[in-house]
């Protein structure tokens, strides 16, 4: 399992956390597959995770939009086999404490048999 470093953007007034690897990943983007209607994974060319994007991300990770612009760090879980299974766990300060959020846990069938893959990234 390869593991890579993720960047993480935050989009305050339209509340979508966006956490990508960096543009050189991106050069070789294919497509996205959404997993509900509100989060979707970026696959590159080889069918390899490369970015993760979670709208109504306040309301998925159980917090206030504020808290999402402290984010420490997290962790993120992909495995692709006969299911699609995605797992991001993210820490922020609240009330100057570094907290656990709700992990955004989803998984759903892989219908577009995508290749058989299991990554994490870390967040920073």
């Amino acid at each position: 399992m390869k593991k890579k470093i993720m960047s993480v953007d935050y989009d305050y007034e339209n509340d979508i956390l966006f956490a990508f690897l960096d543009e050189e990943y991106y050069k070789d983007f294919e497509y996205s597959e959404f997993l509900d209607s509100s989060v979707s994974i970026d696959f590159d060319k080889k069918a390899i995770p490369i970015g993760v994007e979670i709208s109504n991300a306040s309301t998925k990770f159980k917090t206030q939009k504020q808290y999402l612009k402290d984010i420490l760090s997290g962790a993120i879980y992909i495995s692709i086999h006969e299911k699609i299974e995605l797992t991001v766990n993210l820490f922020v300060i609240i009330h100057n404490k570094p907290t656990s959020l709700s992990p955004v846990d989803l998984s759903k069938d892989n219908s577009l048999n995508i290749p058989n893959v299991e990554t994490s990234m870390a967040v920073a």
